[in-house]
């Protein structure tokens, strides 16, 4: 059975409400007690297959979940049970039964979850969904994950209606979507505790699940920052003969993983707190998300048509964030150069905030459901773009794609010989093409041709980084100008800032003529050019 359904982490703030709105609507509190199980090098969960038995009230149920089409949708196996045992012949019949055959003997139990349910059956314009909140844990090696999350699983009707009633939650509530399963949180717990030797196994012949006098305790700092590491970016690798609207999807489903998933960390999902350099880096990743998503729609063009609405919403937010990022750029780079080049230290500290103070805030401006709300718009987006796919109607992608990255590169090519007479907006509009280009780079491989391609990627990346160099030094150099001007060497930062300027942008013309001499892009299906008969 497909399984669809939103997931929403709920802040503390909101949780008497929400529990009193469900309790208002007759929603109803069942225990449900579950056991994970996969193998020590976690061979199940690498395959996207979580394996569990539960107890729900008095009942066992043996459930197993394997990847659906997108984000939101799992395939779902249930069989009753007697006990908290496994039967696995169940699934010698299905897709699976090869690789459960294979791990059968390996299989122990890694983490388990104990949880309070609230569960309401509620209708939907074209059909119903359920309302289910969560609370309790995740446990593993006696490490502890909180649950306080709200999932929306439509039970029939319009996926659309899904989200309508997911919207007027997540506004109502203040919620943050959270696309983890707890099989994918566990997995990470399961997988740090077996890192620090600590013993995930659970007694395979208990008859009940009894977490609550276990001595478990919260994750250290240290255990934080590894389950909360920020997502960075993982383009698919795209297979040859793909459609352009299967293209598209693959990738921009990519970025919106990496958007979110860096979102729901800085809006401080399951209560963990990481320390000042991740928080500056989720709100950069955010960013590189969102960048790389508009990007992959400029990449697509009339293929995809994402709507209008959408693309401004996530070019504000795009911008509010780079405000706070140009602030921690400031800080945490340009300004340690400076000291090192002989500027004497605020000591009234009049100016800059600390450190990742911007990106401290943040936490609560991606957390708002203004910005939320957005990144719902866009999952619908996508969800519906792929229930709207047709494989029989969809165009290549590779001659649209390599026609739209050599066009791209053929503009760089004519601008970068006039770059050290450039003004600064130029400058930052060819920055910007770059890494454009970069990204689109990125999004096809797979479809270019690997030989040509090292050395287009070499020079990009080191085009990218040299602009991206002096993009920072004028950011500031126009902070000195303005709310900086107060510093007392505010003068000798603004000298220092145009010599290295002019150091950098000599550099960055270099990188972009290696640029220009790289050669182009080709595709791997594209077929040699045909040569004239041979003369006898």
């Amino acid at each position: 059975m497909l399984e669809r359904e939103l997931k929403f982490h709920v802040p503390a703030r909101q949780r008497a409400a929400l529990k009193a709105h469900l309790r208002k609507l007759g929603a109803q509190p069942i225990e449900l007690h579950a056991r994970y199980y996969d193998t020590r090098e976690q061979t199940l969960a690498r395959a996207g297959i979580a394996l569990r038995v539960r107890r729900e009230g008095e009942a066992w149920v043996q459930t197993i979940k394997t990847p659906g089409p997108d984000e939101l949708s799992r395939v779902e196996w249930n069989h009753p049970r007697p006990g908290p045992t496994l039967d696995l012949s169940v699934y010698a019949a299905t897709h699976i039964g090869p690789l459960i055959e294979t791990v059968a003997d390996q299989l122990r139990c890694r983490y388990v979850t104990q949880v309070v349910r609230m569960k309401k059956v509620v209708p939907t314009e074209s059909g119903s969904a359920e309302l289910a909140y969560d609370e309790g844990a995740i446990i593993a090696g006696g490490i502890v994950l909180p649950i306080h999350e709200l999932e929306l699983e439509g039970i029939d009707g319009a996926t659309s209606d899904l989200f309508a009633l997911s919207r007027e939650w997540l506004m109502r509530h203040r919620l943050v979507l959270e696309l983890r399963s707890k099989a994918a949180r566990g997995d990470a717990l399961a997988e740090l505790a077996s890192r620090k030797g600590l013993d995930t196994a659970w007694e395979p012949d208990a008859t009940a699940l009894n977490t609550r006098n276990l001595r478990a305790r919260h994750p250290d700092v240290g255990q934080v920052e590894r389950l909360a590491a920020p997502v960075r970016s993982n383009p698919p690798t795209l297979p040859h003969g793909i459609g352009i609207r299967a293209a598209y999807l693959a990738c921009a489903n990519e970025c919106m993983s990496q958007i979110l998933r860096n979102s729901s960390f800085l809006a401080g999902v399951d209560g963990m707190k990481p320390g000042r350099s991740h928080r500056i880096d989720y709100v950069h990743q955010i960013r590189v998300g969102i960048r790389r998503l508009r990007t992959c729609w400029k990449l697509y063009g009339d293929a995809v048509n994402p709507p209008h609405a959408l693309q401004a919403d996530l070019t504000r937010h795009f911008r509010a964030l780079g405000q706070a990022r140009d602030l921690d750029v400031i800080q945490t780079e340009v300004l340690p150069r400076l000291m090192q080049a002989g500027m004497p230290p605020d000591t009234e500290q009049a100016d800059l905030p600390p450190p990742g103070t911007e990106a401290a805030a943040r936490s609560q401006y991606v957390g708002a459901p203004e910005f939320q709300g957005v990144l719902l718009d866009l999952l619908e987006h996508l969800v519906l773009f792929g229930d709207a796919l047709q494989a029989d109607d969809d165009t290549p992608a590779a001659p649209l794609l390599s026609k739209r990255l050599n066009a791209w590169l053929n503009a760089i090519r004519r601008q970068s010989p006039g770059f050290l007479e450039a003004d600064w907006d130029t400058r930052h509009r060819l920055r910007k093409r770059v890494k454009r280009l970069r990204y689109a780079m990125e999004f096809t491989q797979g479809l270019l041709d690997a030989g040509r391609l090292a050395p287009l990627r070499d020079a990009l990346v080191s085009a990218q980084k040299s602009l991206g160099h002096l993009n920072d030094l004028y950011v500031a150099a126009e902070y000195y100008r303005g709310d900086g001007a107060r510093h007392p060497c505010a003068m000798f930062a603004l000298g220092w800032l145009a010599a290295t300027q002019e150091h950098e942008a000599r550099a960055a013309h270099v990188a972009l003529h290696a640029l220009a001499a790289a050669g182009n892009f080709r595709f791997t299906d594209a077929k040699p050019a045909k040569r004239g008969k041979r003369k006898s």
